[in-house]
C-alpha cells in the first residue's frame, strides 16, 4: 500500500473541483502525497494507493471507471459529489459493483468547506491505516 492518493473529479458545477482541491489539501496537510485531477487527465492508476472521486455520476467519471476498473477493484475507493441526497441510481451501481465507500454529498447552494475539509481529515485516518497497517500491543 502506497501513501499516494488521487483526488479525480469530474465538474460541470465549478464547486466539485473546488471540493476536490479542498481535500487535496487537507489530505496533504496529513502527511500523504495527494495529486488532484480531473478524471479526463487521470490516465494511470499506478502507484497510487487510494482514489477518491467526485461526481461519479457524470459521463466522464464513468468512463474513468470503465478505463480503470480492474484497478478499482483492488484500490480503496472514495466517492464525493456535489448533488444533493438521494444519490443517483448509476452512483449507487457503483459503489456496489467496486466496493466504494460513500459517497458523501456536499450539497447545497454554496459547499460546506468546513465539512469537506473534516471528511478529509477523517479519509487521512482511515488512509493511515491502511498504508501502515493496524498495530496492537
Amino acid at each position: 500500500m502506497t501513501d499516494r492518493v488521487l483526488v479525480a473529479y469530474t465538474s460541470k458545477i465549478a464547486a466539485t473541483d473546488e471540493i476536490a482541491e479542498i481535500i487535496g489539501t487537507e489530505l496533504a496537510g496529513c502527511g500523504l502525497r495527494v495529486t488532484v485531477l480531473s478524471v479526463a487527465a487521470a490516465d494511470t492508476l499506478h502507484g497510487f494507493g487510494a482514489v477518491i472521486m467526485g461526481d461519479a455520476a457524470a459521463r466522464d467519471a464513468h468512463r474513468f471507471v470503465q478505463q480503470h476498473k480492474v484497478s478499482l477493484k483492488h484500490t480503496p475507493l472514495w466517492l464525493f459529489h456535489r448533488g444533493t441526497p438521494p444519490v443517483p441510481n448509476d452512483v449507487t451501481r457503483m459503489v456496489r459493483k467496486l466496493g466504494a465507500n460513500g459517497p458523501v454529498s456536499f450539497a447545497g447552494a454554496a459547499p460546506d468547506w468546513d465539512r469537506a475539509k473534516a471528511w478529509a481529515r477523517y479519509l487521512a485516518d482511515q488512509l493511515t491505516v491502511l498504508h501502515r497497517g493496524f498495530v496492537s500491543n
